[in-house]
């Protein structure tokens, strides 16, 4: 039956649907919906496409200020890439506190490294496993409710621990001691750990802005078209812009819940998942420096990675080209930024840097991002999970993004694709009850 309906879906009905956001997450949609025979609407309010992808060029230096690697998890994408003819570049070498990252890790205690990554990836996909398949269990709501930092130390996987600073929290997503383990399961998988520990990460050379940029050519988006109004009360949602006012048969909003609810009539289910996610803000801050790391191209600091207390210390930094015009060689900085203004992130960033010994010649850019929606402990323990499952379909609309997958855009995308084949075949559902 099921493939009798995805047979359909290519040549029956022509749905309407609307997408709230032109990230990774929309523009994947509407390409899924785009391959089954369905063009889809996607509504963009700020004037560019690509979310957290944003690429600025400084001379011959394409800087990532946004989305930078891809891992072993990105098949679809490098394929997407592949077709737009965008190249990719490996990354340089990485260093954590001088070192390899690989021996960062394995100097923790313990039994050898390749024992306990194993050991890891086979509890992390039970407990995924039971999130998926029993949300609602308490015992699988209180496991996926644990720090990170609390479920490896109780597995006894100490050179995991130390894994964890350069591949979670080094790359913006949690401390390890407030990030729940549920959803540090759902994108921490063996390909990812071993994209991290071995630096198997590649960047596109004509940038992400570029990549999205040719990705989006056939989709219909509407930049600089905020959603101002989402109309759920009748019998199919209307979409309110300042100019237009159109009727669809479904939507799916990537942007966060937080801005949904704000957009739309929110039902108790919707509102209950957005009170529980905290999103964090990640600083990116492109500077020139004379003596700051050379021979290598990315460097991290366990020093702001192990301690939640020195928010808006610096994390790391990439290597990113040079410019004479801009004052020395370029590198973007991480800083978790949440509770802290521009001087403030400012004077730490100077501060840090005379601690690792190298002086900012100059701030090029800075960006400050929304980013990483953090799941609260005690929503998780409550059945968060369970809920980011029942909201979907919910009043005709579906939900996807990093609030219901992760940053990382191999898990957005996925997250888009599940979102998109399950949506039509509700609507088809619903057809053939009408007929």
């Amino acid at each position: 039956q099921l493939g009798f309906m995805e047979h359909n879906l290519v040549t029956g009905n022509e749905y309407r649907i609307a997408i709230v956001g032109a990230g990774p997450a929309g523009l994947s949609a509407a390409y899924f919906l785009q391959e089954r025979g369905i063009r889809a609407v996607v509504y963009e309010a700020e004037g560019r496409i690509g979310g957290k992808s944003f690429s600025i060029l400084n001379g011959d230096n394409m800087n990532e200020m946004g989305t930078c690697y891809t891992t072993r998890s990105h098949t679809m994408i490098k394929g997407w890439m592949k077709a737009n003819d965008i190249s990719l570049k490996r990354l340089g070498e990485a260093r954590f506190d001088g070192q390899s990252v690989y021996n960062y890790v394995k100097q923790g205690p313990g039994a050898p490294l390749p024992l306990q990554v194993a050991k890891f990836i086979r509890k992390a996909g039970a407990l995924r496993k039971a999130i998926r398949v029993r949300p609602d269990d308490p015992q699988v709501m209180q496991e996926a409710s644990l720090s990170t930092i609390e479920w490896v130390r109780a597995l006894n996987t100490p050179k995991i621990e130390l894994a964890m600073h350069r591949i979670q929290t080094t790359q913006g997503y949690g401390y390890v001691d407030e990030a729940t383990i549920g959803q540090t399961v759902q994108w921490c998988d063996f390909q990812y750990l071993l994209s991290g520990v071995l630096n198997d990460l590649h960047m596109p050379e004509q940038g992400w802005t570029t990549f999205w940029e040719r990705f989006a050519r056939p989709l219909d988006v509407r930049l600089a078209t905020p959603v101002i109004g989402i109309d759920r009360s009748g019998p199919k949602p209307v979409i309110h812009t300042r100019d237009t006012e159109e009727e669809f048969d479904a939507v799916v909003s990537t942007i966060p819940m937080q801005l949904f609810t704000a957009i739309a009539d929110a039902s108790p289910l919707e509102q209950r998942v957005a009170d529980s996610i905290d999103w964090k803000n990640y600083t990116t801050t492109l500077i020139a420096s004379n003596d700051w790391f050379t021979g290598h191209q990315v460097i991290g600091y366990s020093r702001a990675s192990k301690d939640s207390s020195l928010r808006g210390a610096i994390l790391g930094g990439r290597a990113e080209g040079e410019s004479s015009d801009l004052g020395g060689r370029l590198y973007v900085t991480g800083q978790f930024s949440d509770g802290l203004n521009s001087g403030e992130l400012r004077e730490i960033l100077f501060a840090d840097a005379a601690l690792h010994g190298f002086t900012i010649n100059n701030v090029v850019f800075q960006k400050t991002w929304q980013y990483f929606p953090q799941y609260r402990p005690e929503a998780v323990a409550s059945g968060l999970f369970g809920d980011l499952r029942r909201v979907q379909g919910h009043n005709n609309t579906w939900f996807s993004g990093s609030t219901f997958s992760h940053e990382l855009v191999s898990s957005v995308v996925s997250r888009s694709e599940t979102v998109v084949h399950d949506m039509l075949i509700a609507l088809e559902q619903e057809s053939l009850a009408l007929a």
